[in-house]
């Protein structure tokens, strides 16, 4: 019989995105099997990052993914499967601009109603656990949270859900999540959510302090280009670590720092980023410097604060990165900062288009987070599997 700690529970990650759930759950002693999304940088980041997986599936759109047998895993083969529908629908920001942006008719949009495809993995694989992940205006959805939690209970589960705030977590970022977490009816046991593992939040200084300064790069106020093209090549280390966060970030790097890319912008923007002190957004600036309403986007630039947590990365960094101007440089930050203010260890590597990998750094799942969700659940399955301490009803 193995030992608990032998035992390396198995998961499916269903909308897995560029991997920052599944890294969590692989950090918490975890195998991962492997991932679906139909995001094809995405997946091609999860393929690279998840090199063992036994299950490297294809970019594909879940719901055309009928035929569950084709995965090649029967029902109950898999110990956990997690995943995060798509969140827009669901998030105070994405409904906002879909209404007043892409004049969209929300409420028939099609990504409402993805979570009944996790709810129909959950139902055939019949998993010990289930973990979805979403937005925390997801539970003022009252009508969507009931469906949600009452079809997973449907399939027999044990649901709760819990609103986590990363920064407790030892994620240097405020972000508030919704997770739902599912145990099967026949183990005795309710589902289970972490404690608070850090008082004092990790400050954005204390995540991106160690990496080398890039140059603000600039571009006339009409261009439609990004800027100019940058190469994603291997940096050195601005210093050797000055925290123990950056300590865990480089722990298994032995390489340099990738993807350190920054946007360009134009002039104008450069010019008022100089002028914002951190905390400061766009209604602190001059009134002559505005080129937009104050009062509809008054926080359109915004600059990190040094000494504090940052506020809630999102997707929308693939438009503009803004909102997240650096601290001390004038400039907007990397994708590789980015990542770790993500939690992403600086071995995990994005693979797309700059662009692009703001926007799979937005949508993930910081892995920290993950790994802290994972922890006791994994440790209620080694007990369930090495020494029978979770008592099966009849």
């Amino acid at each position: 019989m193995p030992s608990p700690k032998q035992v390396r529970p198995s998961v499916l990650d269903v909308f897995c995105g560029a991997g920052g759930m599944s890294l969590g759950f692989q950090q918490a002693g975890c195998e991962i099997l492997g991932g679906i999304d139909q995001n094809p940088y995405a997946i091609n980041t999860h393929h690279n990052n998840f090199q063992s997986c036994k299950f490297k599936l294809p970019c594909q759109d879940i719901q055309e993914l009928t035929n569950l047998e084709v995965i090649g895993l029967r029902p109950y083969d898999v110990d956990i499967i997690i995943g995060g529908p798509p969140c827009q629908v669901f998030s105070r920001v994405g409904l906002g601009k879909m209404r007043r942006d892409l004049k969209m008719d929300v409420e028939s949009d099609k990504r409402n109603f993805l979570y009944k495809e996790f709810i129909r993995f959950v139902k055939y694989y019949k998993p010990l656990f289930c973990v979805m992940e979403n937005v925390d205006n997801l539970r003022h959805k009252k009508e969507t949270l009931a469906s949600i939690v009452g079809g997973i209970e449907e399939n027999g589960y044990r649901v709760d859900y819990r609103v986590l705030d990363a920064s407790e977590f030892g994620v240097p970022q405020k972000r508030l999540r919704v997770f739902i977490v599912g145990v099967r009816s026949d183990l005795a046991v309710s589902p289970i959510f972490p404690k608070t593992v850090s008082e004092t939040p990790v400050t954005v200084g204390e995540a991106i302090g160690d990496l080398p300064e890039l140059e603000a790069f600039s571009m006339p106020l009409k261009a439609k280009s990004s800027g100019p093209r940058q190469k994603d090549i291997v940096l050195p280390y601005a210093t050797n670590p000055l925290s123990k966060y950056q300590k865990v970030m480089r722990a298994r790097n032995k390489s340099g720092v990738r993807n350190h890319l920054c946007r360009a912008h134009n002039y104008e923007d450069l010019k008022i980023f100089s002028l914002l002190k951190q905390g400061q957004k766009y209604g602190d600036i001059p009134e002559e410097l505005m080129r937009y309403r104050s009062d509809i986007f008054d926080d359109k630039y915004k600059r990190l604060v040094w000494d504090e947590p940052s506020w809630t990365l999102t997707a929308h960094m693939r438009k503009d990165c803004l909102a997240y101007i650096h601290p001390l440089q004038t400039r907007s930050i990397s994708v590789r900062e980015a990542a770790r203010i993500q939690s992403f260890p600086d071995d995990f590597v994005f693979y797309a288009p700059m662009t692009r990998m703001f926007e799979l750094v937005g949508n993930s799942v910081p892995p920290l987070l993950a790994k802290a969700v994972a922890e006791p659940i994994v440790e209620l399955i080694r007990d369930y599997y090495s020494i029978g301490n979770i008592k099966v009803s009849c």
